[in-house]
């Protein structure tokens, strides 16, 4: 199997448990979703890289979103979703993931997408105010940014280097 082909169907593998992880097995409601869905993302990131991470992650939004709709489908969370792609790439693609890697890369991803961008997308298709919707979502930062830190931590190491290694098979 040629390399590209198994980039292909390790990216098909993360996309299909990004959607699982993100629609199926996570607490989502109207305002914040906490979930795993990230962890593909990380995974296929620090493999493949940010422009790949990206792609990933956006297929997995617009996947997941036509699956499992929870109202209609805006394109601002695909970005947001791609975003949190690059972010993943270029914190861990071809570096070694440490303690303080895995906590400065959630903390970005954590306050910029899903803090920040997340609820300005809300805001924008919702109308709420977006300091009132920011106090809401404070919750999902201060559960999401540690848990996300320790799995980059203490997780995604082994998960890549696991698949590094079955691929040299």
């Amino acid at each position: 199997m040629s390399n590209t082909t198994k980039k292909i169907v390790i990216s098909a593998l993360l996309i299909a448990i990004d959607v699982v992880l993100t629609r199926l097995l996570a607490i989502n409601t109207v305002l914040m979703k906490i979930g795993l869905g990230f962890i593909a993302t990380a995974v296929g990131s620090a493999l493949f890289g940010p422009l790949w991470g990206a792609v990933i992650a956006g297929l997995g939004d617009l996947v997941g979103s036509l699956m499992f709709p929870t109202g209609a489908y805006f394109p601002g969370f695909t970005l947001t979703a791609a975003l949190t792609g690059v972010i993943f790439g270029v914190g861990f693609y071809k570096k070694k993931i440490t303690w303080v890697r895995g906590t400065i890369v959630a903390a970005i991803n954590v306050v910029l997408v899903t803090f920040l961008l997340n609820t300005a997308m809300i805001t924008y298709i919702s109308g709420t105010p977006y300091v009132e919707l920011l106090k809401v979502r404070a919750i999902q930062l201060a559960v999401m940014f540690p848990f996300q830190a320790v799995v980059f931590s203490l997780l995604l190491p082994k998960i890549t280097d696991a698949i590094e290694k079955r691929e040299k098979k």
